[in-house]
């Protein structure tokens, strides 16, 4: 499955990449929109880049985008799920909640 982690963030793609690269995954790295391309699973990371909610949600399929941000960032979380994200998750558990978010979406490809 490709994964791509919009990200500006080392530290968060790495994680990311260590998680889907044992789970069989190939996870590699974009820092905007334009270098996205069409992945399997989008991770977007709200923390390290300004991202608007609504631009993700016309340029992916809301429905394969995952969308992870601080607790802090209470705009973020409502309007990625006023824009219809399929997930929306404190970036604190990334950890806990990507090997299951890889695993359901895997299983659709």
């Amino acid at each position: 499955m490709d994964v791509c982690v919009l990200s500006r963030d080392l530290m968060f793609f790495t994680a990311v990449e260590g998680i889907a690269g044992a789970m069989g995954h190939r996870a590699r790295q974009a820092e905007t929109l334009d270098a996205v391309g069409q992945p399997d699973l989008l991770i977007a990371d709200f923390a390290s880049a300004s991202i608007d909610a609504g631009a993700l949600a016309s340029a992916f399929d809301p429905m394969r985008t995952v969308v992870f941000a601080p607790h802090t960032l209470i705009d973020a979380f409502t309007s990625a799920r006023a824009h219809g994200l399929a997930g929306v998750f404190r970036r604190g558990a990334l950890a806990a909640e990507l090997p299951r978010l890889l695993t359901e979406y895997s299983a659709g490809t």
